[in-house]
């Protein structure tokens, strides 16, 4: 079993005060070499009559053999009813400020996109979902998803692009990490830091 650090947020809608989610980073061995993220949401589920949900996902970071520190990002995503209120360029920017220094100067994101990662339901200002005569309604929002990765990544090379996608939305990105909110309190998000004594384990 290995040890690591948990560190919890509460998070609230900035303009209405009313409570979105807590969200808790776990690192787990974090070095200049490797390690690893796991980032655990616990929120209410609108659509379920505001039952207790958890969703849970990790990053890790490694050195390659040309000595690049990478994190190569897999499925990033989030519950359909916390979508398009800023959690999500928060935990970036969170999880950024946290990275140990010598981390946060060489790390490199890096990850493909698809034309379905985008396609999110509708959902209200409540977070449940809109429905139409044939189920959910749909909306492709592949533009704001380019945008959500370009404005955490700067180049790794002179004149290149961090971020490339054709017409239906399929691509990848490749770029420095920085953090998307430039070390700015987010606009949309009001975070209440909760106890960090907490220790989890983990399996080895």
């Amino acid at each position: 079993m290995k040890a690591c650090r948990r560190i919890p947020y509460r998070l609230f809608c900035a303009s209405r005060n009313t409570l979105l989610c807590e969200v808790a980073f776990s690192f787990s061995e974090p070095s200049a070499h490797h390690g690893r993220v796991t980032i655990t949401l616990t929120y209410p589920e609108p659509s379920a009559g505001g039952a207790v949900r958890r969703h849970a996902q990790s990053q890790s970071w490694f050195t390659n053999s040309r000595q690049e520190l990478l994190m190569c990002v897999g499925r990033f995503s989030l519950p359909d009813s916390l979508k398009r209120r800023g959690i999500g360029s928060w935990i970036w920017s969170r999880l950024h400020g946290h990275l140990p220094a010598e981390v946060q100067d060489r790390l490199i994101l890096t990850g493909s996109l698809s034309s379905t990662d985008a396609v999110v339901p509708r959902t209200d200002t409540e977070g449940r979902p809109m429905m139409g005569s044939q189920g959910p309604l749909m909306m492709n929002q592949v533009a704001l998803r380019n945008r959500f990765w370009s404005r955490m990544l700067r180049p790794v090379e002179d004149n290149r692009p961090v971020l490339w996608c054709d017409a239906e939305g399929n691509g990848a990105f490749r770029g420095q990490f920085r953090d998307p909110h430039h070390k700015r309190a987010c606009r949309r998000i009001l975070a209440e830091t909760l106890p960090s004594d907490q220790r989890c384990r983990q399996s080895a």
